[in-house]
């Protein structure tokens, strides 16, 4: 069942304009994301064929939020997440139109150093997107906004993927990057709806500000004060150890097809795989069994668990059919701890601190998938392992931490059980929510 007076997603949508422009932008700035990984991907592919040289572009697609995020975090904090979202787009449209200036090889390091910028601009983007999620929301409503958040991440990639694959097979790769540039233009326009009264104002925030640095270190001791938040944080980096499965479907089409048309077809059927499942998971656990934290909590330690079978399933598979299937499971698991563990966060974390919180998330998750990438190319084109070798090892690394989830979670029990915690148990939300116990280790 699910929680009493939270609403359906097209209620909430209906009912609640700023949220629902903050949804439009991210709609169609997403749409455009897949349809510029694609043409990078196909890109890379023409260009030289190397595993390592997707797997570098990977890698440049995700460790610079890892640097740009402690400065992400405290500019959102401090300033309107709102313009930090309408800057992040503009300078995107300028960032892809400049894919356009690459012809051949020798311009591999201009691919790479433009997905380094443009993905630096995501890292204050995506960030600010969430953090701002509470100011424009019930708190009765934040699962269902999340759900629907992760949802339409989803259905982007399964649209954006496929729709990918057919404008660079047919249209071309300039056409694809033309489009993802206008995409962030239309999304910006749709943020700058969103009106301003309902974030904190400059002069607010600035009263809780005393300098760049000490509000960084003040946004650590928070996390570090604060053990559920900082595990509830830290799961997404377990995801990430099965971030390589971005490298590996490209290699795997690569394996598969012959022609660069082919190829890029069949990296969009993958990825549309990902995004029906993904699509799939968190609205499904939702509608069968609620959405109360005890249930959160759960869905995401079954969610390792499972989504390593289907990983592992996927060893098996030599086809086009048998791989998107499992990575299109592997993916509705994935989606339900990313999707739950951004709910609980909203539940719990103080407002004034989830730009330095989802920051911080990003930027270590991004770091571990990076590297999770740069593995998976480095075994394949020099250790000489097989993509089928490479994804068993990838299985059994993603038990590991749903094991570690399951433990903290008995541990806080416990510990709470016991009465070793300082401070209490945080009360039932009148919507129906239990929220997580929130473990108060200091004064504020």
């Amino acid at each position: 069942m699910e929680s009493s007076g939270s609403k359906s997603y097209l209620t909430l949508l209906k009912t609640n304009r700023p949220f629902r422009n903050l949804w439009y932008g991210q709609v169609i700035s997403e749409l455009g994301d897949w349809l510029n990984t694609i043409a990078i991907y196909t890109l890379i592919l023409k260009l030289s064929g190397s595993g390592m040289a997707v797997a570098t572009a990977m890698m440049a697609k995700l460790l610079p939020i890892f640097f740009v995020s402690p400065i992400a975090g405290v500019v959102i904090d401090r300033t309107s997440r709102k313009r930090v979202m309408i800057a992040s787009d503009i300078l995107r449209f300028i960032i892809v139109l400049c894919f356009l200036l690459v012809d051949d090889e020798a311009d591999l390091w201009l691919v790479y150093t433009l997905v380094v910028l443009e993905i630096s601009m995501a890292g204050f983007f995506e960030p600010a997107r969430s953090a701002i999620i509470p100011s424009l929301i019930q708190r009765k409503d934040l699962v269902t906004a999340n759900a629907l958040s992760g949802s339409t991440w989803s259905v982007m990639l399964a649209f954006g993927a496929a729709a990918g694959g057919l404008v660079v097979g047919l249209l071309g790769i300039r056409t694809a990057f033309i489009l993802d540039a206008f995409t962030f233009l239309l999304s910006a326009w749709f943020i700058s709806r969103i009106p301003k009264e309902l974030e904190k104002s400059d002069a607010e925030k600035e009263k809780q500000n005393q300098g760049g640095y000490k509000n960084f270190i003040e946004g650590m001791r928070y996390l570090f004060t604060e053990p559920i938040i900082l595990g509830l944080s830290l799961l997404k980096t377990g995801l990430a150890i099965a971030g390589g499965i971005m490298t590996l479907i490209p290699l795997y089409a690569h394996q598969l097809f012959a022609s660069p048309s082919a190829i890029s077809l069949g990296i969009g059927v993958m990825y549309s795989a990902r995004g029906v499942g993904a699509a799939i998971g968190p609205v499904l656990v939702r509608k069968v069994f609620g959405d109360s934290s005890r249930v959160l909590q759960v869905a995401i330690g079954a969610g390792f668990f499972l989504g390593a079978a289907s990983y592992a399933f996927m060893v098996q598979s030599n086809s086009l059919l048998g791989a998107s299937l499992s990575v299109g499971l592997a993916t509705l698991f994935g989606s339900i701890i990313w999707v739950y563990s951004s709910a609980l966060i909203h539940m719990e974390a103080e407002e004034g601190f989830l730009g330095r919180i989802f920051s911080t998330e990003m930027g270590i998750l991004t770091l571990v998938m990076g590297l999770s990438n740069w593995a998976v190319g480095f075994a394949v084109d020099r250790l000489g392992l097989t993509l089928e070798v490479v994804v068993f090892w990838m299985a059994g690394l993603f038990v590991i931490p749903g094991i570690v989830w399951v433990g903290f979670l008995l541990f806080v029990r416990r510990r709470f059980k016991q009465g070793r915690c300082v401070g209490s148990v945080s009360p039932v939300d009148p919507s129906g929510f239990n929220p997580v116990p929130v473990m108060r280790l200091g004064k504020k």
